[in-house]
């Protein structure tokens, strides 16, 4: 098993993706980010996916509000090497 040190980041982008259920009570949500700014005592370790498309497990309530196409601001934390977790995802 990979340890990731503990991490955060503040991406905003643009949704380009949604799709249902990819674990219980959770959305993936596909992000075309456009920046990727530090959280104060974190690392950032997302700088690399600047103008990538980034998926992003969100919780379900909080991915109800999006939609593709829409602007979004999400704190992120990388939880393995392919698992991103996003907290309080919304529209900007």
């Amino acid at each position: 098993m990979v340890q990731v040190i503990e991490n955060r980041a503040d991406i905003e982008g643009q949704v380009v993706a949604l799709t249902d259920k990819v674990r219980p009570g959770h959305r993936l949500v596909t992000i075309e980010v456009g920046t990727a700014s530090p959280v104060e005592g974190y690392p950032n370790l997302f700088n690399s996916v600047v103008g990538k498309h980034l998926d992003v497990i969100v919780p379900s309530e909080q991915a109800a509000a999006l939609d593709v196409g829409a602007p979004v601001r999400c704190r992120v934390r990388r939880a393995g090497p392919n698992t991103v977790i996003g907290e309080r995802c919304h529209t900007r």
